[in-house]
């Protein structure tokens, strides 16, 4: 990422929840703050209209020279129908699009070879699933869609050059993978990646001049494993693959739509779903793994209690990890609604009867006999806070809270928790999946300027099911501080569908929200009369 000028415009957010610790976190924003969010100065400033619903979270690139036009800090979106779209990032009259790729026939919804009898967890089609990747160096967007045409089901990578959209590197190329292996649906001892059986939900990750691809399923149908896939970032040939359970089933690496994360030493850390697990690393359902930039197994953690995750549908997986800055610690959590604190030079493996080997494990919401999965990650406010940062959590059927982290491990006891729920905005509302979608942004490391944002669903759950969404704006040091929301003046600041798993992006004082509605909306600081 090119360094960044204070006053400079937007920060670039080229890859999912803004880095590849997954923090979540802009400390370059000037504009929104505390002091200027509120219902009478923020809100809805245009929307563009895409060709089908958005579960890639928008990215913006400042100065991308445009030819013809000139520099444009643009904001790209790409869609379940294939498409990739250009926008100029803040001029509400600009509102056609720089430009648009088309990647291919998406697959059309239903189709009996996506997803199990009645699969309802993608509606409509499916397209480009997961978020993009931009490498400023080379000016160029890695995409990877999915299309069903004669020749039946595929993945391809895609890299568009981001001033013009056209193909670059050689691209695209068709993803496709074997390995050793005897699980489901291997022949003759050796394991093909099948396209129709494996879902692309996890956001490209760009490290170590390559670009990985994590697979899981479509709603849990088999044969499938969790794949990891690495292609030259140059070339886009493929450079290494790993696969989780190559021995029996399943594995898959999904984490509500959050990329792997990577190390200061290219290291990479994902977890998966539930699946076959062996105790000497071989099988690694419902675990942490750690692998080297070339895809070598380097390290893993299994939850002693794996045998119970799997048999219940309670992955591990449902959320990615958090590296936290200025430490060799990772942080993540799934369904169980509990959060494992590991140490990456030593991540722990696996001990039977409890998981007294790693630095911590806690629940984040007591039980109450509803669940509280955690989807997507948490994200991290590294400010100064006594006692030290924050780390930010919305649970589903829970509240917004926070955890203080004192370097070594974190209170379990929330510092500060929202007072509204998702998705009624009341205790003991209707069941909430997924929970809250979140993006932490401040002026470097100030508390006093920080913001805690929101994506969820308004009134229903949106497990297997199309709902309304709602953003919402809390300030990052009081979370009983809600500043605005979308339905405060619905008429003008309306979000329409929720995108499900999809936080907002918040750069140079706009927020970006993805919609179901075909819709890209863009928030601001709304003119003066």
């Amino acid at each position: 990422m090119p360094a960044i000028a204070d006053g400079a415009g937007p920060a670039p957010v080229t890859t999912q929840h803004n880095d590849n610790r997954r923090t979540g976190a802009n400390l370059h924003e000037h504009t929104l703050t505390p002091l200027t969010v509120g219902p009478t100065t923020f809100g809805k400033l245009f929307t563009r209209a895409v060709d089908g619903q958005i579960y890639a979270q928008p990215l913006v690139v400042p100065g991308v020279d445009v030819p013809g036009t000139g520099p444009r800090d643009i904001v790209y979106a790409a869609t379940m129908h294939n498409s990739v779209y250009a926008f100029d990032a803040h001029d509400p009259a600009a509102t056609a699009p720089l430009w648009r790729a088309s990647l291919g026939p998406s697959a059309p919804l239903p189709d009996p070879q996506i997803g199990p009898s009645g699969y309802r967890d993608i509606a409509v089609e499916v397209g480009i699933v997961s978020t993009p990747v931009i490498d400023t160096a080379r000016q160029v967007l890695y995409a990877v869609a999915f299309t069903k045409d004669a020749d039946g089901h595929h993945h391809t990578l895609h890299a568009l050059d981001l001033a013009t959209g056209q193909e670059a590197l050689g691209g695209p190329v068709r993803i496709a993978a074997e390995v050793p292996g005897t699980g489901e649906g291997s022949s003759g001892g050796r394991l093909a990646f099948v396209s129709k059986r494996h879902i692309q939900r996890a956001a490209l990750t760009l490290a170590n001049g390559r670009v990985y691809i994590a697979f899981a399923a479509y709603g849990d149908r088999r044969p499938y494993h969790g794949w990891v896939l690495a292609h030259d970032a140059a070339t886009l040939a493929l450079r290494g693959v790993y696969v989780t359970t190559p021995g029996t089933r399943m594995g898959g690496i999904w984490q509500a739509g959050q990329g792997l994360a990577v190390d200061d030493s290219g290291c990479l850390y994902f977890m998966t779903g539930n699946g076959g697990f062996a105790a000497d690393g071989s099988e690694l359902g419902d675990s942490i793994v750690k692998l080297t930039p070339d895809l070598t197994l380097a390290d893993w953690f299994s939850p002693y209690d794996n045998a119970a995750l799997d048999a219940r549908d309670i992955d591990l997986g449902s959320a990615g990890p958090l590296l936290l800055p200025g430490t060799s610690l990772l942080l993540g959590g799934g369904k169980e609604g509990k959060f494992y604190l590991l140490d990456t030079a030593d991540m722990g493996r696996f001990h039977a009867g409890s998981d007294s080997q790693i630095p911590q494990s806690f629940s984040v919401v007591p039980s109450d006999g509803n669940r509280h999965h955690i989807h997507g990650g948490p994200v991290y406010g590294d400010f100064p806070f006594p006692g030290g940062p924050w780390a930010y959590v919305w649970p589903e059927n829970a509240f917004l809270s926070a955890y203080r982290f004192d370097g070594r491990r974190f209170a379990t006891t929330p510092v500060s928790t929202s007072t509204t729920t998702d998705p009624a905005g009341v205790p003991g509302g209707s069941p909430g999946m997924p929970g809250g979608m979140l993006s932490l942004s401040a002026h470097h490391t100030g508390p006093a300027t920080g913001l805690l944002w929101a994506s969820h669903p308004y009134r229903d759950d949106a497990n297997q099911a199309v709902v309304e969404g709602i953003l919402r704006c809390y300030q990052a040091d009081d979370l009983t501080r809600e500043l605005w929301n979308s339905k405060m003046n619905a008429p003008r600041d309306d979000v329409g569908l929720f995108a499900k798993f999809v936080p907002p992006t918040v750069t140079g004082g706009k927020v970006y929200a993805a919609t179901f509605s075909g819709a890209l909306h863009v928030y601001g600081l709304l003119a003066r009369p």
